[in-house]
């Protein structure tokens, strides 16, 4: 048998959405868009950006690590940034290994 209590209401809150944490010092209005983006933006959804849009990836996170004030910001920008250059090493690795071999092939 279930008991009826009067005060479920009172514990109840109306808004039962966790507050977003704040990790820096600095309030949300000081942030530009680029440091909104990185500290807001989970970091999966980063990693995919940086895997699919290499370039512009890499220089919107090198914009943002020299304008940010948030550090998370920077923390996010600076893990784009270096997957984004490793891509783009592995390309130029697999250009070159990729155009000898086939230079090779083709004497």
């Amino acid at each position: 048998m279930a008991r009826d209590r009067d005060d479920d209401d009172m514990r109840d809150d109306e808004d039962d959405r966790p507050r977003r944490r704040s990790g820096s010092s600095s309030s949300s209005e000081d942030l530009g868009p680029l440091d909104k983006m990185f500290r807001d933006t989970n970091v999966v959804i980063l990693v995919i950006f940086a895997l699919c849009c290499g370039w512009i990836a890499a220089l919107l996170s090198l914009i943002c690590i020299f304008t940010a004030k948030d550090p998370i910001a920077k923390k996010n920008a600076k893990l784009v940034l270096i997957i984004g250059v490793v891509l783009w090493a592995i390309g130029i690795l697999l250009n070159v290994v990729l155009g000898i071999g086939g230079a090779a092939v083709n004497q």
